[in-house]
């Protein structure tokens, strides 16, 4: 298979891979979201820390990786939809908490 058929398979699965990479991003910004502020079972304010500092990593390399996997692939769909999905959960999840600690 050359490079010309390989990138051509690629954008005709644009649309069914921007749907599973949209709900992959959901469930690991739910889950580090979780990681973070649960602590991992953190008994200590070091561990909280440490634990943060993961999560952040964790959530940046994701993103970044994503960007520059989707972008060299050439999947538009799936690069617009990884963006909105990284960015928008974490503030979408963070109002949640917030409007629930409030009752």
């Amino acid at each position: 298979m050359s490079l010309v058929e390989l990138r051509s398979r690629l954008r005709r699965s644009d649309r069914p891979a921007a749907f599973a990479v949209v709900v992959g991003d959901l469930l690991l910004c739910c889950v580090v979201l979780w990681w973070m502020v649960a602590g991992a079972g953190a008994t200590t304010r070091e561990e909280e820390t440490a634990s943060w500092i993961l999560g952040a990593k964790v959530y940046g390399i994701w993103l970044a990786a994503g960007l520059v996997l989707f972008a060299g692939a050439g999947l538009p769909r799936t690069l617009l939809g990884h963006l909105a999905a990284m960015l928008l959960t974490p503030g979408v999840l963070f109002l949640l908490v917030m409007l629930l600690s409030l009752r």
